[in-house]
């Protein structure tokens, strides 16, 4: 875990586009489009405060120890056991017994790899990179618009099966590792790679059945090419599942949250900020690297990334 505070982590329609759903979307925002448009706002107004209070660097000792003691992450959690080099005693015979551990050795250690991270680096790698990629498209920065606050999912096709970006549970919980978890009121975005070229993705109500393919609040869904866009303004009981219909067992759930519902892992996620400028107008991205609930705050772990000129993607509006 140490890296990951100078670089990202190691160890993140025919959707309804009327009005009504603009106004159902935005009465309860969730945390990530707050950080996504907070971190716009830093950049239009070139406000480093605003920028730098919605990072990790943000937290205080207190927070930061809180909130790493209380990781519900495997892979996290297995990085930073990984990095301990005593001898466990022999009671110490569940995880978690490990894990207060490990925890107690190390969150300070943690810490001060963080605090190293001063203002000013944190200016100067990750706030003025931003304003000068804008720079070279002669931004007038009161004159762009945020489109779009979007989660990026990668999709590949890897050991003969659909793998998308997620994060393990504690394996205490016993949850399927193939279980993806999404929030309502967030758009995702679900990126194929070229692995992934014949294999259609679809997205049903019954695992395996391609008669259950919803097309609801998801765009693309099982067309076999560009990308698929879900935005659900509801929470769900009964699942989903993503799955291909020419090839069995490929796929998994998909558990549909309110993202203050923290019964989940704590989730690593990639947000792409989507923006519009000029005359004729361009549209250009910005990538947070490695954003997690904090509480009930989203913040960015790594690297922010200026993505430059796009082609306005699908299912954003303009």
């Amino acid at each position: 875990m140490t890296a990951i505070f100078r670089t990202p982590f190691i160890i993140f329609l025919t959707l309804v586009l009327s009005n009504a759903f603009q106004s159902l979307l935005y009465s309860e925002d969730h945390p990530y489009v707050n950080l996504g448009r907070n971190v716009f706002d830093s950049l239009k107004t070139q406000d480093f405060k605003k920028f730098f209070s919605q990072s990790v660097f943000s937290l205080t000792e207190p927070e930061f120890r809180i909130f790493l003691l209380n990781i519900r992450n495997q892979d996290i959690r297995n990085h930073l056991t990984d990095l301990h080099k005593l001898p466990f005693p022999e009671d110490a015979n569940t995880t978690q017994k490990k894990w207060d551990i490990v925890f107690a050795h190390n969150w300070r250690k943690e810490w001060r790899h963080l605090n190293r991270n001063t203002n000013g680096m944190v200016y100067a790698e990750s706030f003025m990179p931003l304003l000068h990629g804008a720079e070279k498209y002669s931004f007038q920065w009161q004159t762009v618009e945020l489109l779009k606050v979007e989660v990026l999912l990668p999709l590949i096709w890897q050991n003969g099966r659909f793998e998308l970006k997620r994060d393990l549970d504690l394996s205490e919980f016993e949850q399927d590792p193939r279980t993806i978890f999404v929030d309502r009121r967030v758009q995702y975005r679900i990126t194929p790679n070229k692995s992934t070229y014949s294999k259609a993705f679809m997205i049903g109500t019954i695992a395996e059945d391609s008669e259950s393919l919803i097309k609801e609040n998801i765009l693309g869904n099982g067309s076999g090419q560009g990308d698929i866009i879900l935005n659900f303004p509801f929470a769900r009981n009964a699942p989903l599942y993503y799955f291909c219909p020419d090839q069995k067992g490929v796929g998994g759930e998909i558990i549909i949250k309110d993202f203050m519902d923290f019964d989940k892992p704590n989730q690593r996620h990639d947000l792409l900020l989507t923006m519009a400028f000029g005359n004729p107008v361009k549209y250009f991205q910005i990538q947070l690297k490695d954003v997690l609930m904090v509480g009930e705050d989203a913040l960015f772990f790594g690297r922010p990334e200026w993505i430059g000129e796009v082609n306005l993607p699908s299912g954003i509006l303009y």
